[in-house]
Order: C-alpha cells, then sequence, then structure tokens
C-alpha cells in the first residue's frame, strides 16, 4: 500500500462513509440528505408553553430529548399513509429522519407533536375527572378547560389534513398525469 491509499484509509470524512470493497480498493459513499429531529423540535417548542417541558429542559439530562422523540414517534403514527417522502425512515440513534424535509414538512410534522402533546394534556385531564369525580372536578376547573383542549385537538387534526393534501396534491409523482 502507498501513503496516498494509507491517507485515505487512516482519515476519519465527516460527511460521508468510507466503505471498503476489497483490500485494494476504497470507495467513499455520500452521506444521504437528512433532517435532524432538532429542526422538528425547535418549531415545535415554539409553539407550545408549558411548565411541565420548561423544568425537564432545566434538568438538562437528556429526559427533554425523550419526550420529544415520544411525542414525535406518536405522531409519525399519522403518517403512515403519506405519500410524498417515507416520513417513518428516522434513525432514533442518530436523531434525524433519513429524508430530507421541506421546512413545509417540517412544521407539519411539529403540528402533530403538538396535537399529541394535546391529546396527552387531554387525556390527564380525563384521568383527573375519573380520580376526584365529577361534581369535584366541575368545582374544582370546570369542563370548560377539558372542551377547549377538544377544540384544540380538532383545529390541529384539520390544520394536519389540510396541509398533507397540499403537500400531496402539489406533488407531480402523485398525481402522475393529472398532474
Amino acid at each position: 500500500m502507498d501513503n496516498e491509499e494509507e491517507k485515505v484509509v487512516d482519515e476519519q470524512p465527516t460527511t460521508n462513509e468510507e466503505v471498503t470493497t476489497d483490500e485494494n480498493e476504497t470507495v467513499v459513499e455520500e452521506e444521504k440528505p437528512h433532517t435532524s429531529f432538532e429542526e422538528v423540535f425547535k418549531l415545535f417548542l415554539n409553539s407550545i408553553d408549558s411548565y411541565e417541558i420548561a423544568a425537564i429542559a432545566k434538568n438538562d439530562d437528556g429526559e427533554l430529548d425523550e419526550v420529544l422523540q415520544g411525542f414525535l414517534s406518536n405522531a409519525l403514527g399519522g403518517f403512515v399513509n403519506y405519500i410524498a417522502k417515507d416520513l417513518l425512515d428516522v434513525d432514533y440513534e442518530k436523531g434525524q429522519f433519513n429524508v430530507e424535509l421541506t421546512r413545509y414538512e417540517e412544521i407539519m410534522l411539529a403540528k402533530a407533536m403538538k396535537l399529541e402533546w394535546v391529546r396527552n394534556k387531554k387525556y390527564s385531564e380525563e384521568l383527573m375527572v375519573k380520580a376526584i369525580g365529577d361534581r369535584d372536578y366541575a368545582a374544582q376547573q370546570g369542563y370548560k378547560y377539558l372542551e377547549q383542549l377538544q377544540s384544540m385537538e380538532d383545529k390541529l387534526n384539520k390544520e394536519i389534513q389540510i396541509m398533507v393534501q397540499r403537500v400531496e396534491f402539489g406533488n407531480p409523482e402523485v398525481l402522475g398525469e393529472m398532474a
């Protein structure tokens, strides 16, 4: 092996992966375009106001990423039939989608995460009703909060459906010859 080949093997590329096909030949494989979870997380965090999540963020022990990945994972379930891209192609260890998302798709996913956050809040409130009873719950907080969460859930569902339709109907691959 001469010096040039040794340099290629010894260097660690920053954006490419080296793949050795046989002992004399080294091929550099291009890294596929991808989008980091952080891009979607930022949009999600800017769209909510939560003391609970702020408290988790202050601890800075990695728990926030786990919580956000949980919301993201649940949100992705709503995109099983999404035609434009395979949004389910993710790498949780690297914290990235294995496809490159447009800003509009990032916003759409952040809204889906917010929907999961609202559902989580609503579920907690429903458990509170069951735990303390209808009459005591009505005396303490009233059903307005639960109704507001239901209204927000319905609104987010509609917004996400409209966003998905806009992306898919604007995609020539989906429409084929009709475009």
